[in-house]
């Protein structure tokens, strides 16, 4: 599993006009079946991904983010090797080496 984590650098006034195109490309990644959850921090500093285990999806995915091609928000993507999981979520463990 992917993990992408996005800080905001703008300001709320900077961010504000560009969060529905945020919002779009996050249901994007949903509807393209890619994303498998997500949410924002607490206390709200940012938000977390978890994605699919297939990188070069979520390269690209990521690189179409409107916050970060504003220079306005950093991502980075942290690898998991997801080994146990609760009942009903195989899912997070998708496309890794077993």
């Amino acid at each position: 599993m992917l993990i992408i984590s996005l800080t905001p650098k703008g300001t709320p006034e900077q961010l504000e006009p560009i969060r529905a195109a945020h919002h779009a490309w996050a249901a994007k990644g949903f509807e393209d079946g890619l994303l498998l959850a997500g949410g924002r921090r607490v206390p709200p500093t940012g938000g977390m991904l978890f994605a699919k285990n297939d990188r070069a999806a979520v390269d690209a995915f990521v690189a179409a983010e409107p916050f970060t091609r504003q220079g306005l928000a950093e991502i980075v993507v942290a690898e998991v090797n997801v080994m146990t999981v609760a009942p009903g979520l195989d899912a997070l463990k998708d496309g890794q080496d077993a």
